[in-house]
């Protein structure tokens, strides 16, 4: 039997499919099964509609086209990806919706015939029967994104957490990196976008869970020297092949939508391939080499309706300790080791080769 990886991954972030590329890449002899989660949107919205008038008929049309995306980008690496499995709707967006459909949704990459023939999305319990048939203790979990479709799939079937080994995220801060500014005075602070767009599922999870979890802060991803500063940087630090042209294609959407614009205030806003670090933790050999990674204690991950925790909403808090814990063993990087970058930098050439 293959050992069996399961990639929790959002849309339509181009840093999700890489993820999926480090993934297969890293551990060639392993089934890695996609769940994707879709984020809450709304079709042909202005600048005056709000975050929470999203509806799911837009929101699912989203999700599975982005699950052709997938298949797609995987395709030019030669990467097969036959099925991708429903992780239901993340219930907040901290991206107005005209962003999303103004720029983030330039499908130029997707064949229209294709999509009309594989834009189904594998049910979840399909997804179940697969984690159930592997030993216990023998399961690792990368996740790109929200936590929704993972406390889906163990809501839906309990049974499951007991085949899990490790799970390891893009995920948290130490407060020191805010999330987009789309040009509102909102204070962001200590958030962090994964954890905002479903709060509770991220209590369910760093709460519940008895398995040990690897978080992967902000702090470790949007640092400099791990950034490209325009789309053809990032080009010329990576091998040409028919992958990367596809890779630097769906950065150029991403780059004009949610990078220059910023970046003409901040010059330090840069393209940062985030979520491709679930894919490193997960590797323990590139996890020990290119971040510094602490056992810690998570004293609260605010997701109740009350006053305090809504303004909370979005925020890990977490302590370092000398230690973890037994029952809920927890670990977080706290930076990157000297050479981090340049190891980090040499596994992102080796997975695009």
């Amino acid at each position: 039997m293959k050992p069996l990886i399961l990639a929790f991954i959002d849309a339509p972030d181009p840093d999700n499919f890489v993820q999926l590329l480090a993934l297969s890449k890293l551990n060639p002899g392993a089934e890695v099964a996609v769940c994707l989660t879709g984020r809450p949107v709304k079709f042909n919205a202005t600048r005056e509609h709000k975050h929470w008038q999203w509806d799911y008929k837009s929101s699912s049309m989203a999700q599975q086209a982005s699950a052709v995306r997938a298949r797609n980008f995987l395709r030019h690496f030669g990467i097969s990806v036959t099925r991708v499995y429903d992780g239901g709707i993340a219930p907040r967006t901290l991206v107005p919706h005209w962003v999303h459909f103004a720029e983030y949704y330039k499908f130029h990459d997707v064949d229209p015939l294709s999509a009309i023939r594989h834009n189904e999305l594998e049910p979840q319990e399909d997804l179940v029967k697969l984690i159930l048939e592997q030993p216990e203790g023998s399961v690792l979990v990368a996740v790109g994104g929200p936590m929704t479709g993972l406390k889906q799939v163990i809501e839906r079937c309990p049974e499951v957490v007991s085949r899990f080994k490790e799970v390891h995220a893009m995920f948290a801060t130490w407060g020191n990196v805010s999330l987009m500014d789309f040009g509102d005075k909102t204070p962001r602070g200590a958030v962090q976008f994964n954890v905002a767009c479903d709060p509770l599922s991220s209590n369910f999870i760093l709460m519940g869970l008895d398995c040990p979890i690897y978080l992967m802060p902000t702090e470790v991803t949007r640092v400099k020297d791990l950034g490209f500063f325009n789309v053809q940087k990032l080009r010329e630090a990576l091998p040409d092949n028919d992958g990367v042209r596809a890779l630097c294609l769906l950065y150029l959407s991403w780059y004009d939508a949610a990078v220059r614009p910023r970046q003409d205030k901040n010059p330090d806003e840069l393209i940062f391939i985030h979520d491709v670090v679930a894919a490193f933790s997960l590797d323990a050999e590139l996890r020990n080499a290119i971040y510094n990674v602490v056992p810690v204690k998570i004293t609260a991950a605010p997701c109740l309706p009350s006053k305090a925790d809504i303004a909370n909403w979005g925020k890990v808090e977490m302590k370092q300790i000398k230690r973890a814990s037994k029952d809920k063993p927890r670990y977080a990087a706290i930076g990157l080791h000297p050479d981090g970058a340049a190891r980090y930098l040499e596994a992102l050439k080796r997975i695009c080769s």
